[in-house]
């Protein structure tokens, strides 16, 4: 699925999928895309044989909405407050025991749609959650924003911040609490926490989420104390070096199924440096 604002350009970018037909002799598309209507659109694609047999091989969903559109033109401080209602707006936010579910879905390997992706690892285990006691997880939940310096208490009934599916990721539990309320960093130490490449960018961008969705949360350089995460310089490399892939735009069309809003800096890698810095044009 595809998620655009009105007025976007969509160029597709094209897939592969498996084709049980022989001697294909050539592909077509059906659909139409309104680029200015807010709608859901699919799009499918056949193979077309020899013999005049047509075979579907994939089908796309692009929904098109005007969920930004109050926010172009804007930047500094009037798109972070426009972000901010723009999320904040008709949140219905799922439990924390939902989360065990959920993130079975957001985080599925492509590869593998019985397991899930680790956040640190990298590793792809079995999606389904088993915890028969609390150190012998599959896999557990991951706050990315540390519960500590949130200063919630998150139970399986909480629907707080501590239950918001864009702070969650699938963690190894053992990792989990080896990298514990460390900051992020480039390098691992008893006080910072380095993850790996891969999801560098990914991890940026959720923590550039929290401090738009909770005005109270800060993005610092520096050790934080309760309400605030670093480091905030690093972070935005990673976000410029580690740019959004199919595996974070899915993850965030799925939560917005769940929890109505979407993480603004993976729509718009750009919002970022439109708030932050007023110097920059897109």
């Amino acid at each position: 699925m595809y998620s655009l604002s009105v007025g976007d350009e969509f160029i597709d970018p094209g897939s592969e999928a498996y084709v049980s037909l022989e001697n294909i002799v050539h592909s077509e598309t059906s659909g139409y895309i309104d680029m200015n209507t807010p709608n859901t659109y699919t799009l499918q694609y056949y193979a077309i044989d020899d013999q005049d047999n047509e075979e579907t091989v994939l089908v796309k969903v692009l929904v098109l909405s005007n969920y930004y559109q109050d926010a172009v033109g804007l930047s500094g401080n009037e798109l972070l407050l426009e972000l901010r209602y723009i999320i904040n707006t008709n949140v219905t936010m799922q439990n924390y025991d939902a989360a065990r579910y959920i993130l079975n879905i957001t985080d599925r390997d492509p590869n593998n749609p019985d397991n899930v992706i680790l956040v640190y690892t990298g590793y792809s285990v079995d999606g389904d959650w088993y915890c028969p006691a609390s150190n012998d997880c599959t896999w557990n939940r991951e706050h990315v924003w540390p519960q500590s310096l949130l200063d919630v208490n998150t139970t399986g009934s909480s629907t707080h911040v501590g239950a918001d599916l864009h702070n969650l990721k699938p963690a190894d539990p053992g990792t989990n609490s080896s990298r514990g309320n460390k900051y992020f960093d480039n390098t691992t130490t008893t006080l910072s926490y380095a993850p790996r490449d891969e999801v560098k960018g990914d991890i940026a961008r959720m923590l550039f989420y929290m401090t738009v969705m909770y005005d109270y949360l800060e993005l610092i350089n520096g050790t934080p104390t309760t309400y605030q995460m670093a480091m905030l310089d690093i972070l935005i490399e990673w976000h410029e070096q580690d740019v959004v892939d199919e595996f974070e735009q899915n993850r965030n069309d799925v939560i917005y199924t769940y929890q109505n809003n979407r993480n603004p800096f993976i729509d718009y890698p750009d919002f970022y440096a439109l708030i932050f810095n007023p110097n920059y044009s897109n």
